[in-house]
């Protein structure tokens, strides 16, 4: 499973979604990867999927996620 969870400086909630996706990479097998939208690649994915809110998370290339959601949450989503 390959995890992207898109970002921006500017974002008052991404650092607790960061926090979040994190703890949760280390609990749960996954490719995890975190991707600000000023950079290129960020930039490629928000673009391709048409994401205008971060924080976003992108799971296999299809956006699962806005907004920082809580542990439990995100475990869900994971299928743990």
């Amino acid at each position: 499973m390959k995890v992207q969870l898109l970002v921006s400086k500017w974002c008052p909630t991404c650092p607790q979604a960061e926090k979040i996706w994190t703890e949760a990479a280390h609990m749960v097998p996954m490719e995890f990867e975190i991707l600000d939208v000023a950079e290129r690649k960020g930039r490629e994915v928000a673009s391709r999927l048409r994401i205008r809110t971060v924080p976003a998370v992108v799971v296999d290339d299809v956006l699962k996620m806005v907004g920082a959601q809580p542990l439990a949450d995100v475990l869900k989503l994971l299928g743990a």
